[in-house]
């Protein structure tokens, strides 16, 4: 199965596009490397650093966030009209649960189904302050004031228009890493500061990384097909990966500089079985 998948290894499935064909080497922001990184397309091949494209994130978090608001909606109609449903308190809970699993659940897999993402649960694009604090303020409607369940209510709302910002922030710069054939010799750890060297030897695991601003760039070891790979992507903040040459840099300032000279690190050629060939066309 992994072979058959082989020829949308790099440039992506069409059906994410919603397309029949085979997508473009470059699309909208997407940017090579800078000179002197030698890099290469899919069409291409040969030697050089090629980007994969990653299942972008709007078919697995949009429509669940679209979804979530409803329920959240109807988390306050057995608190309007109570005694109207066998048990108002469980419903509402019920509405509740469903609401925000519908909003952290699917970033979290959808995360989690990224390579060379953050596992860290803090990081994810929630607005944990404000729901931390609405879950603080809600039990004081039983014992101070039962309006309070409203104020509580309304700030579960402002957690979740804050983390529909987050989202959206963490989306804007599509997923992607570039990958870079070599064989388990190349890797040698001998890399200019600042990156931070964290495995001297080949493995599939992360090998360097560099804090910046925005989040880490990060190289990784993995494999496909039989190939050895070093891996280098941007990780956002969020823990989601995203294009480290794009037009905007995710990094900003800080990873366009960090990036301006290509890694010390000898590559091998692209497998024939990972090119698009013409009559794949």
């Amino acid at each position: 199965m992994e072979a058959g998948l082989d020829r949308h290894f790099l440039l992506g499935e069409p059906g994410w596009w919603n397309s029949p064909d085979l997508p473009p080497d470059f699309m909208a922001g997407e940017i090579p490397p800078p000179l002197p990184w030698v890099s290469t397309t899919p069409r291409v091949g040969n030697f050089g650093w090629c980007r994969q494209r990653l299942r972008p994130l709007v078919w697995p978090l949009l429509k669940p966030l679209a979804w979530a608001p409803l329920f959240l909606l109807l988390t306050a109609i057995p608190l309007l009209l109570p005694g109207r449903t066998p048990d108002d308190q469980v419903t509402s809970i019920f509405f509740f649960s469903i609401s925000w699993g519908l909003v952290i659940l699917p970033i979290v897999f959808s995360r989690n189904a990224q390579p060379m993402s953050d596992d860290s649960l803090l990081s994810l694009p929630v607005d944990w302050l404000s729901l931390a604090l609405a879950s603080a303020i809600f039990p004081l409607h039983l014992t101070i004031d039962p309006r309070i369940v409203w104020l509580s209510y309304a700030l579960y709302w402002v957690a979740y228009f804050r983390t529909v910002q987050l989202v959206q922030a963490a989306m804007l710069t599509p997923p992607a890493r570039f990958l870079l054939p070599i064989e388990p010799e190349d890797w040698s750890g001998e890399l200019s500061p600042p990156w931070r060297v964290s495995s001297a030897t080949w493995s599939r695991k992360v090998l360097a990384s560099v804090d910046l601003p925005n989040g880490r760039a990060i190289l990784s070891g993995s494999s496909r097909s039989g190939q050895d790979f070093l891996s280098m992507a941007f990780v956002h903040k969020s823990g989601f990966i995203q294009d480290p040459f794009h037009d905007p840099s995710p990094g900003g300032s800080e990873l366009s500089e960090l990036l301006a000279d290509p890694l010390a690190v000898v590559g091998r050629g692209w497998p024939d079985s990972l090119i698009i060939s013409s009559e794949e066309e």
